[in-house]
């Protein structure tokens, strides 16, 4: 599947299933009064609403903003003129309904009519040709919501005969993405993937109108080093010339695979997170479900969304999960600067917690912020920003994440004052909640129980520690390094011989995942409070933990709705292969990869927010998820060095990543099955590669020489490896 690229104005496609509202009247529209959870349609600043509709249960809302739009994709199946309807409701009258192409350039369009009802809006006999791919548009109003309803693009009545001359469609064999076809200006431009030869590119299909020819073949072989004039003629001899244009994209990470489903989905993924991208707009601020428009607009900070899509904000606990595969897809200008926004906003006053939701600009999210007393935080969330800053700098090797005075005040608070304030209900040493979201509740699972403990938050509290003690080290601090070290083995050994364990004649029980007010200690499956643990790998290698992961599966059985305990949410979903992979499950982890990319394009629980694939966490950790997880990266870019284990299945013969950045490398990884590894270091500097496989095996062939392992236990897994010195510019390859 190719990637689509960003257009000036960004739309979020919701995609849509043929069979799943049929068309109507020879209606071109698909569902056209935004039934079905508003499928078929792309918003931007824009949702659905279930009430004053004009048909149906749902209409379409655009929100305050001439830039925000509502629409969708259609590709013409007969030649004639057409005529465009909406009803609408407008309160200005810069409102439009359009025909653009598929980078939303407009093409043809007129104003809506100025209402407080809705009102037929009509564009007559528009031109169009069969097999031209265009959009439906509809933008807002800067001076308030626009509504759209029962839209429809039918044949008109118009018979005068027409003579098209143009070219309908365009493609090069050597492109990524979707063409940008501008009949009006009679330009064309098309995307190549970074260190193409533009000198040799081969056209894949050129389709112009049906009585006419064109300069250009299908199969031709074109130098596009420079725009490349294209001369269209028709019968009578009339030319038009139009410029083509082949671009050369940006260096980013390119993974391909046997498994065309995985490649297809990292490159949705990939393209997914561009188009979260909010760094340098200027639009909203404090825009939710309940305010549709916003409390006015600002300019906004290096960013990305991470939350609900009908929410201009990141959020704390998405964010923190997002972390990774943003910088892996090269978001480390907006990583950096969330991180430090977010510490900012720790203060003594809201007693050490940051906030829990910030809008684009920086400033407090209303919807979930109303004083420094009340507003929204969970425990969790607190550590995990220790753990993932961490995991940036071993990404980057940016010593701002380890030595930046915001960011070194906002780990250490955490630590120290943080915990001493939240541990007056029962003095152990571990972070409590008091109760619901604005209270400070104790766990990530906001649909259970109000613990003042949980697997989650001290799952999160041992891997902050362990990562404070890391980034210690790596500021040069050795002895207090060596007590944080000490401290992070104490929680762990205090969570396994005491904290986790419900009945003490019953040791191997499943974990206590919740401690209650009144100090009842539960054992059952708590979502995030339960596969936390292992995850955080709190909970000890064995017997124990096993049965645990076992357990975790059980409920989640095939996903929402085949079990009472599975979540109804696809983005918890996303943490699993996470809690599978470090204890080399594979094809239990790799199941839940593929299982969201599945429903990806069915509606979310919450349908105002758009499709599953149109919340952010989906795109992201799907990236992290397969460098991180299925490819077993571990990066050290401070030091130069990386781990590599494979964790492929049966049905992904081989995957390789290029172009990966880690701190001043670039690397090439590839792994074929379980048995064999490769590594290129694009860089100036030499790399240690540690080359894992799992098992346990004597030797090791190494760039064709029989080399003697080492071998160590990973998370109660045996593990075989070698260490390897790949100097700059070089590839090597190990094998069993």
């Amino acid at each position: 599947m190719k990637l689509k690229v960003l257009a000036s104005a960004i739309t979020f496609a919701l995609t849509l299933s043929g069979a799943a509202i049929a068309q109507q009247n020879d209606n071109l529209i698909v569902n056209p009064t935004f039934e079905n959870k508003g499928l078929g349609w792309s918003y931007w600043f824009a949702n659905i609403k279930n009430d004053q509709t004009h048909e149906g249960e749902y209409r379409g809302r655009i929100a305050q903003g001439r830039n925000h739009h509502i629409s969708q994709e259609i590709t013409i199946p007969e030649s004639g003129y057409y005529d465009l309807s909406a009803f609408i409701i407008s309160p200005g009258q810069d409102a439009t309904l359009a025909i653009t192409n598929l980078y939303d350039e407009i093409l043809v369009r007129d104003k809506a009519k100025q209402s407080t009802k809705y009102k037929r809006n009509k564009l007559k006999h528009i031109p169009l040709e069969q097999g031209e791919q265009l959009k439906v548009w509809f933008s807002g109003s800067k001076r308030g919501g626009v509504s759209i309803d029962s839209v429809s693009l039918t044949k008109s009545n118009k018979n005068k005969k027409l003579n098209f001359n143009q070219i309908i469609q365009f493609s090069a064999q050597e492109q990524v993405g979707t063409t940008n076809l501008n009949k009006k200006s009679k330009q064309i431009e098309f995307y190549v993937p970074y260190g193409t030869d533009l000198t040799h590119i081969t056209i894949a299909n050129i389709l112009v109108s049906s009585t006419s020819n064109v300069s250009l073949e299908n199969g031709d072989t074109v130098d596009f080093t420079q725009p490349v004039r294209a001369v269209v003629t028709d019968p009578k001899g009339n030319k038009q010339r139009w410029t083509i244009k082949a671009i050369e994209k940006e260096k980013q990470v390119v993974v391909t695979s046997s498994n065309q489903k995985l490649q297809e989905s990292f490159d949705w993924a990939i393209d997914k997170t561009r188009r979260f991208v909010m760094t340098g707009q200027h639009d909203l601020v404090n825009r939710d479900e309940f305010n549709n428009d916003g409390d006015g607009t600002a300019d906004y900070i290096p960013s990305y969304w991470a939350g609900y899509f009908d929410r201009t904000a990141f959020y704390s606990r998405d964010f923190l999960h997002q972390a990774s595969g943003a910088k892996i897809a090269g978001l480390d200008m907006e990583n950096f600067s969330m991180f430090k926004t977010f510490a900012k906003h720790s203060t003594e006053s809201r007693k050490w917690y940051t906030l829990w939701a910030v809008n684009f600009d920086g400033t407090p999210h209303t919807i979930d912020y109303k004083d420094d007393s009340w507003f929204v935080r969970e425990v969790p969330a607190q550590f995990e920003f220790v753990e993932k800053a961490w995991q940036q700098y071993q990404w980057t090797g940016d010593k701002r994440y380890i030595e930046d005075e915001d960011l070194w005040r906002f780990y250490t608070k955490v630590l120290t004052d943080y915990i001493e304030l939240h541990d007056d209900q029962d003095p152990n040493g571990i972070a409590e909640g008091y109760g619901g979201i604005f209270e400070g509740s104790a766990t990530y699972n906001e649909r259970g129980e109000f613990p003042i403990e949980a697997g989650d938050g001290i799952g999160s509290q041992y891997q902050a520690t362990v990562a404070y003690s890391a980034m210690l080290e790596a500021r040069e601090e050795y002895s207090e390094a060596a007590v944080w070290r000490e401290k992070a083995q104490q929680l762990k050994t205090y969570f396994n011989e005491e904290w986790s364990i419900a009945d003490p004649d019953k040791p191997l029980d499943n974990y206590v995942n919740i401690v209650q007010r009144d100090g009842f200690r539960m054992n059952d499956f708590g979502k995030e409070n339960s596969w936390f643990m292992p995850m955080k790998r709190i909970t000890e290698p064995g017997e124990r933990n096993n049965r645990y992961l076992d357990f975790i599966a059980k409920n989640l059985g095939d996903g929402i709705g085949s079990t009472p305990e599975a979540p109804n949410n696809i983005e918890a979903y996303t943490y699993i292969p996470e809690t599978y992979f470090p204890y080399n499950r594979n094809e239990e982890a790799w199941k839940w990869m593929q299982y969201i990319m599945d429903i990806k394009d069915e509606p979310h629980e919450r349908p105002t927010q758009g499709t599953n694939g149109d919340y952010p966490e989906i795109s992201f950790t799907f990236i992290s998820n397969t460098i991180e997880g299925l490819m077993g990266i571990k990066p050290d870019a401070a030091n130069h060095k990386v781990v590599t284990a494979s964790h492929l299945t049966p049905d992904i013969d081989w995957l390789e990543v290029t172009q990966l950045p880690m701190g001043e490398h670039e690397l090439t990884v590839r792994h074929d099955g379980l048995s064999k590894s490769t590594v290129t270091n694009d860089s100036n500097h030499n790399l240690d590669w540690e080359v894992w496989f799992y098992g346990d095996y004597p030797s090791l062939v190494v760039n064709g020489q029989t080399v003697r392992s080492q071998h160590k236990q990973v998370n109660g897994q045996q593990v075989s490896y070698v260490l390897v010195s790949v100097a700059a510019g070089d590839t090597s390859t190990v094998h069993k």
